[in-house]
């Protein structure tokens, strides 16, 4: 059903069919336990496995599937069919702890081309990669060893059969690191993914990093494997309602988010929307489970803020903010 408030990115593509059957099927073979020696290969880059997305982190780090916005392009390219626009977005955990992402999509050679760039930049507290610990609690240290990360991002997507798109996505890694081994190094990684529209709401499932990883590397596996379902439109009385989840494999971890946002449309063009969110929890971090986020929907501009809680953090948490436009 289309959205009174903020249409759909694409059409319904009718009835759950065999090819979405197949989309099923191939996501609980991607989702089975991996092996652990492949996964330490991912414990960097650290920028692609952080948020990606501002309206993503309020719900969860769970993407908006049928947003139609670029920063598909750090999720689920696949969805980058019908994807347009542009994106700006800043993260901060400390003045020494902070990241950034850009995104764009046009639609190109009968699909969706996408082009991204996340920078991330903390101080880690002693040199060597294996002193960077998963989660972001560390992101709050201010460190005395500088770490600095940029992955670019360049992305196709185009439906190819039964109504499932398939998106594909290279990142170009620089890491640098404070050991001599490490720093400047560089990596090609890929990331591959399909989607399928389901009635009212979009399945994906994705496969992330594949190829060298730049510390830690044995081999060619994914280091992340992620299955998202969501759709936003759903009328209950002057509101519409809509839902994110995922579940996947992140450096032989299992993950989980999701949650929901509520939108309220006073005057034509001008919608509210707010999102409650809840995720895992490494262990032993001061994560807080819950995340929440704000965002104003004014024509083709959109203003969005997210915020995780972190224990003993000096502004309680971090913050993320975003702006784009179509």
């Amino acid at each position: 059903m289309t959205s009174r408030r903020y249409p759909r990115h694409r059409h319904l593509r009718g009835r759950f069919t065999a090819g979405a059957l197949s989309l099923v099927a191939f996501a609980v073979v991607l989702t089975r336990p991996v092996d652990a020696s492949a996964q330490a290969a991912g414990i960097l880059p650290r920028a692609a496995h952080l948020p990606g997305s501002t309206r993503a982190m309020g719900l969860g780090d769970a993407y908006a599937m049928t947003s139609g916005h670029a920063d598909a392009v750090f999720y689920h390219p696949a969805l980058l069919t019908g994807a347009s626009g542009m994106g700006v977005e800043v993260q901060r955990w400390t003045q020494n702890g902070s990241a950034a992402a850009l995104s764009g999509a046009v639609q190109w050679l009968g699909g969706g081309i996408g082009v991204g760039l996340r920078t991330l930049q903390y101080g880690a507290l002693r040199p060597g990669a294996a002193a960077v610990p998963a989660g972001q609690d560390h992101l709050f240290d201010s460190g005395t060893e500088p770490v600095s990360e940029r992955i670019a991002t360049l992305a196709y997507a185009r439906e190819v059969v039964f109504g499932i798109d398939v998106g594909v996505a290279v990142d170009l890694v620089d890491e640098r690191f404070p050991t001599d081994s490490i720093n400047g190094h560089g990596v090609t990684m890929f990331d591959l993914g399909v989607a399928r529209d389901l009635g009212p709401v979009t399945l994906g499932v994705t496969v992330h990093d594949i190829g060298t990883k730049p510390v830690f590397d044995s081999g060619m596996e994914p280091s992340r494997i992620e299955v998202g379902v969501g759709g936003y439109g759903q009328e209950v009385g002057p509101l519409d309602i809509g839902f994110a989840a995922k579940l996947g494999v992140d450096n032989d971890e299992v993950t989980w988010g999701g949650g929901i946002e509520v939108g309220y449309w006073p005057i034509q063009g001008r919608t509210f929307v707010a999102r409650l969110g809840l995720q895992d929890v490494p262990e032993g971090s001061g994560a807080s489970p819950v995340t929440a986020g704000f965002a104003f929907w004014g024509d083709d501009v959109t203003v969005e803020w997210a915020f995780r809680p972190f224990e003993g953090a000096d502004e309680g948490g971090t913050h993320r903010f975003g702006l784009r436009w179509r």
